[in-house]
């Protein structure tokens, strides 16, 4: 009922609408104006999100939408997640909203750091009004005349413009607690970083265009050396963590000497997939000896991915690994289903490889 009841208000409500201005221009007022009757417009409700998953369900939400004041940099990422949104920008002169941050009083302002971020905040904004579709700019200054607020508020809800309702939010004089608001950025400065980074990864990764077919034509498999394969594949490690819900820069946190070492001394195989020498999937399987026998030889699948552009090349790379690991005497392949990503997929891949399961594995963190 509930899911009926959803689909059918997504239906009949207009898209979501994201506002993106300077800080100091009137947000808090256009989060109250903007929230009327079964609409609600939130004000920096990025601030509430851990990844872009949270995003795309805010934004999917029926009646909905928001007055952003930090994703500027971000304006790319709509047209993935939401296309259809309704946009306006918020224009006002840097020099009056650094001297509006200034007096606020808080004295955690430093005009030389305030600034320049203010300037390049700007420069998105400007190339949201020349590349967004159909987006509405209006002048900060220009929000006190009833006129341009009823074009805003026609523009995000698709409803003709309510003259009692702007007269009385109009006299009102709205402002967030910019001191709870930096504490709360504080407080999730890593949570919003990594989101940030994830957001940015995934810009990059878009505007990148597929030189492939998606088919398996033309892609090579072999056993190179770790040294090579992480010098080339910083790219498609940094989609890997995406997809696992990491910030795309965790993979340099990783033992990079030991699994160097380990290559070294013959213990680790790294499998690779690419195409006309482009890296599109990578197989790491640590290799070496058992307790359970002393003539025996084990091998443990590690990190393990495949770019989603090539269809069936997870498949093709796993079969490729265990020849390699077969031609070198490895008896048995341990294949892990991790804790992040597509743990459910894995496990249909390796059934499909005609591995049995094998118990199951718990971590405990001491310390």
């Amino acid at each position: 009922m509930a899911a009926r009841l959803l689909g059918f208000l997504r239906d009949v409500m207009p898209p979501p609408f994201l506002v993106f201005a300077l800080p100091r221009s009137r947000t808090a007022w256009l989060s109250r104006f903007l929230t009327y009757g079964p609409f609600y417009a939130g004000h920096d409700e990025v601030r509430h999100c851990r990844s872009l998953e949270d995003v795309r369900a805010w934004l999917g939400q029926p009646g909905v939408g928001s007055v952003e004041t930090a994703v500027g940099p971000f304006w790319r990422l709509l047209r993935a997640l939401q296309p259809d949104a309704r946009v306006v920008v918020v224009r006002r002169p840097v020099d009056d909203v650094v001297a509006s941050l200034m007096g606020t009083g808080l004295g955690c302002f430093d005009p030389a750091v305030v600034t320049p971020a203010m300037h390049r905040l700007d420069r998105k904004l400007e190339q949201i009004e020349r590349r967004v579709p159909g987006v509405l700019s209006v002048a900060y200054s220009d929000l006190d005349d009833e006129a341009t607020c009823a074009r805003v508020f026609e523009h995000c809800l698709g409803l003709p413009h309510d003259h009692a309702w702007w007269a009385a939010v109009s006299a009102v004089n709205i402002q967030v607690n910019l001191a709870h608001v930096i504490r709360y950025y504080n407080a999730h400065a890593p949570q919003l970083a990594k989101l940030a980074k994830l957001a940015a990864h995934r810009i990059i990764a878009s505007m990148q265009p597929a030189d492939t077919a998606g088919e398996l034509d033309g892609v090579s498999f072999h056993v190179e050396p770790f040294r090579s394969f992480y010098a080339d594949g910083q790219a498609l490690i940094a989609e890997h963590c995406v997809q696992t819900e990491q910030a795309p820069d965790d993979h340099e946190r990783i033992n990079l000497p030991l699994f160097e070492a380990l290559d070294d001394i013959g213990a680790l195989q790294v499998m690779t997939a690419r195409v006309n020498g482009r890296l599109w999937g990578y197989l790491l399987t640590i290799v070496g000896p058992t307790l359970e026998a002393p003539d025996k030889v084990q091998a443990t699948h590690t990190a393990f991915y495949t770019s989603p552009v090539i269809r069936g090349l997870g498949m093709r790379l796993q079969r490729a690994a265990l020849d390699a690991l077969r031609a070198r005497g490895v008896d048995e392949v341990i294949m892990r289903v991790g804790h992040r990503g597509a743990g459910p997929r894995l496990g249909t891949i390796y059934r499909r490889l005609g591995a049995e399961q094998f118990g199951e594995m718990y971590r405990m963190e001491l310390g």
